[in-house]
């Protein structure tokens, strides 16, 4: 089973899938060839009966529009290829009207296609979904919407006939079925109930998988012709639904209300199984394409439509796969995910056993049949929201079964209050521990709302309590009832359950917000993991790796439990990689690699395969390639507080800090700190303030107020973007901070928020006339000279380096006037031998401050002010 997507050439044309002509690229003609290639896959109808934009005759004459054009149907199907050779519009099948996404209109248009050609019938459709429809019989004039396209010499007039269950053939085009089944749903009135919606999909599907996996010859799931023509016939359909959704849903009752049933209307439901009825969504066991495209099409139906709850979000399928390959779970492992969401992390590991099984195995021998059923019994999952527990069950059937693993429960609550289910197969301390714990937990933020609060589970947690620093520089965490915190991010919770929960010599990987790699805060939590587990590797992801859903920075830990009896080694070898490509962008659009001339290849662009290889590579000690994003160092070799972000290692950056470090070793130079450069001199950020209720929008008349520069307008070399605030309105502590967001001329300031690193200098007109961002850190010294060195310095793509090894942050990357402070800087014992860069340093100044006039000049002299005269 595979997915048919559009031809295109290197010029980035469409290759026409029938005649193989080349067409213009337009969202129509793609909605066009997508569904001719599913008339062809899907309903078995052959190439040589099909036609695209045929000329509609009325007699004799061909239709035209108003301005003269022919007036052709989008795709044509004939009744035999001679008929299609020789456009004989006297046996013409059906018609296709097809419009480009999202578009609704076009109805008028088929009808006048059906009833000027032989057509028994015609379909409308977007690339989303198809309704269908056919003329009406016994004379009367107008068109019935009927259930289903009729397969390829099935007949039009709906026969009643039910076929067996295992004459239902696979779809190939699994995203298709499921757009139109939701279009169904989504066209009966539920435009705000997406999240109902989502799940009465999961409800229908469930339906649809429990008929087909029961005994019994021919399906329940269906529903006639004729039946769907009555309102008795569409309620007696959508009544055996609700029995089979209900039959699934009493095996367990721990996830699904004794009383949950489809919500959707009984038409609407009919009309769902009209979409359904004749496909089979069970795959042999064996058949692991059919079952990754199915599952694959599922969780992204479900991520398009499932409304994230706070704190949650859909791991992107590219990192589960990266994950779970550098993990390599080995068929009779048990596996967990103990914040499972809706079971990305199950499917995904289930995908990659029952490969490996297919691999190592004969078809249709005992030994892959007993592997196969090993396997459904390896996955757990325990996820607390039952929602998600029913999503999860679901992919678990559409990905192969296995379903049994996917428990609901509070991983971080008692062991012994988990699902029994659990507490038996998948326990910690027993021999079926499990050895793999693939996860992404939810993470808090700084929402003290979203963090755990609850004493009877923070009791329980090392992490749940405060901690002291010894006096010799180690923590320790504190046993005390006295000493438990208010509360504690969950992400931090989830560390010490899942190392504590994996089995001895266990590996387990978790996704982290990145500052947990470096903020000197969770100092105490980094030394206490590696003082119970190995850090096998880091992986810090891009930045749109979870976009839209959150700009939050994000990395993996992949850590191994010592064998009982053992401790961590002194030293090791940790594998560090840092992803620069992730296949999409920050709004969530593919990015895909290009050829040589520019066009798409339908390869998504992104690194992940390259580190995972990487990794696999580091672990089995074979040499891979290094690169300044994909390294590995010495765990003594880690410092700075236990600074594990790969970033502060790069050895790109740390050339950088070596080439500084160098002039150490060059006559009558030697390195320093810029924080040592000057007595007095001051490296420091203004106030956080909130000056909300002084901000004037658009104000006509401004001599009363002040301008206001945030760090990028600060950063631009005209005054462009400018706010305007009403000191006379501000309060004590308000006139406060603007004092001190005022800078001095000659200060040099540089961006420490966000994209770091960015540099400019404080003009004349800068210093008197506005006041500045907190975001921009000021460095002053009085020395002309040195500051014309340091101006020079700080623009160098040397001195950005060294800011980047610094940098730190989990939503947006932060620099701190410490950081700047301890930045190394080398120093000539006689300044003559610097001054070419302190001259660079001086016209930089200069060409500052005349660019500075000259805007002003223009803001005040220019065309604007001619236009006020």
């Amino acid at each position: 089973m595979e997915l048919i997507e559009v031809n295109f050439n290197d010029e980035g044309d469409i290759i026409d899938t029938l005649s193989g002509k080349i067409l213009k690229d337009t969202p129509e003609e793609r909605v066009r060839q997508r569904f001719i290639n599913i008339l062809q896959s899907d309903y078995g109808y052959p190439k040589n009966i099909i036609a695209r934009e045929v000329p509609v005759q009325q007699g004799s004459k061909i239709l035209s529009s108003d301005d003269g054009a022919e007036i052709r149907a989008d795709i044509v199907v004939y009744t035999s290829k001679k008929a299609c050779l020789e456009r004989d519009q006297g046996n013409i099948l059906f018609v296709v009207e097809c419009k480009k996404p999202n578009a609704t209109e076009g109805y008028s248009q088929l009808v006048s296609y059906i009833f000027n050609t032989s057509a028994v019938g015609g379909v409308w459709t977007n690339g989303n979904g198809i309704s269908v429809y056919k003329k009406k019989t016994g004379g009367e004039v107008g068109l019935d919407e009927i259930l289903t396209l009729p397969r390829y010499r099935e007949n039009w007039s709906g026969s009643d006939s039910i076929p067996s269950k295992s004459e239902l053939p696979r779809p190939h085009n699994v995203r298709f079925l499921l757009s139109s089944c939701h279009n169904k749903l989504y066209g009966r009135g539920m435009e705000n109930e997406d999240f109902d919606l989502a799940m009465d999909m999961v409800r229908i599907l469930l339906a649809k998988i429990q008929d087909e996996t029961t005994p019994g010859e021919f399906p329940r799931f269906w529903i006639t012709e004729n039946d769907f023509q009555t309102a008795e016939g569409r309620k007696h359909a959508a009544t055996e639904i609700q029995k089979l959704f209900r039959e699934y849903a009493d095996q367990f009752p721990d996830v699904f209300d004794a009383h949950e049933k489809i919500q959707v209307g009984d038409d609407c439901i009919a009309e769902a199984v009209g979409v359904l009825k004749n496909w089979s969504l069970a795959a042999r066991n064996d058949e692991a394409d059919d079952w990754d495209l199915m599952g694959e099409t599922y969780e992204q139906f479900t991520h398009i439509n499932l409304k994230r709850q706070q704190g949650q979000f859909f791991t992107n399928r590219l990192v589960i796969d990266m994950m779970v390959k550098m993990l390599d779970p080995e068929i009779g492992e048990h596996t967990l995910d103990p914040a499972g969401g809706s079971g990305g992390f199950a499917t995904g590991i289930f995908r990659y056993l029952r490969r490996k099984v297919l691999s190592r195995t004969a078809p249709n021998s005992p030994s892959r049949d007993r592997q196969l059923n090993i396997i459904k019994d390896s996955v757990y999952l325990v996820e607390i929201a039952a929602r998600l527990v029913k999503i999860a069950k679901c992919a678990m059937l559409l990905t192969g079964d296995g379903q049994s693993g996917m428990t609901r429960g509070n991983s971080l609550d008692l062991y012994s209050r988990l699902d029994p289910w659990i507490v038996s197969r998948c326990a910690k301390g027993k021999s079926n521990a499990p050895s793999v714990i693939a996860t992404n937990p939810p993470f808090s933020g700084q929402k003290v709302e979203s963090q755990i609060s609850d004493r009877s589970i923070l009791k329980s947690y090392a992490f749940g309590h405060s901690f002291k620093k010894n006096d010799d520089g180690t923590f320790v965490f504190s046993g005390s009832d006295s000493d438990i915190l208010p509360h504690q991010a969950p992400e931090l919770l989830f560390i010490e359950r899942c190392i504590d929960w994996l089995k001895p010599g266990g590996r387990m990987g978790i996704v982290l917000p990145k500052g947990i790699l470096d903020n000197v805060s969770y100092e105490a939590y980094r030394e206490w993991i590696l003082d119970r587990c190995e850090l096998s590797g880091i992986v810090t992801l891009h930045k749109d790796t979870f976009q839209p859903d959150t700009g939050v920075r994000t990395c993996i830990l992949f850590l191994r439990k010592p064998e009982d009896g053992e401790m961590p080694r002194e030293d090791y070898n940790i594998f560090m990689a840092m992803s620069q490509r992730i296949g999409q962008d920050s709004k969530g659009n593919s990015v895909f690699v290009l050829d040589g001339n520019g066009n798409s290849t339908g390869v998504l662009n992104h690194d992940l395969n390259e580190i995972a290889d990487a990794y696999i590579d580091f672990l089995s000690g074979n040499e891979h390639q290094k690169s300044e994003y994909i390294f590995t160092i010495k765990k003594s070799e880690v410092k700075d507080h236990i600074n594990i972000n790969p970033q502060h290692y790069s050895p790109k950056l740390n050339a950088a800090l070596d080439s500084v470090l160098a002039f150490d070793n060059k006559d009558n130079w030697a390195t320093t700190t810029v924080g040592q450069l000057e007595a007095g001199i001051r490296i420091y950020i203004g106030p956080r303030w909130n000056s909300a209720s002084i901000k004037v929008d658009n104000p006509t008349d401004t001599s009363n107020l002040v301008p206001y520069l945030t760090a990028n307008a600060a950063l631009e070399l005209r005054r462009f973007t400018v706010k305007w605030l009403d000191a006379r309105k501000a309060n004590p502590q308000q006139r406060q901070c603007i004092d001190m967001l005022k800078i001095h001329e000659g200060d040099i300031l540089i961006s420490r928020s966000g994209t770091i690193g960015k540099v400019t200098y404080a003009t004349k007109d800068l210093a008197e006339n506005y006041i500045v961002s907190d975001d921009l850190v000021r460095i002053r010294v009085k020395d002309a000279n040195l500051r014309a060195y340091l101006l020079a310095y700080f623009t160098s793509s040397t001195a950005l380096a060294l800011m980047l090894l610094d940098e730190y942050g989990s939503v947006q990357q932060h620099l701190q006037p410490r950081h700047i402070q301890e930045m190394l800087i080398p120093v000539p014992d006689d300044w003559s031998l610097a001054q070419d860069m302190i001259d660079a340093g001086n016209m930089f100044i200069k060409a500052m401050e005349d660019m500075s006039k000259a805007d002003r000049k223009i803001r005040t002299q220019g065309f604007d002010a001619l236009i006020a005269e």
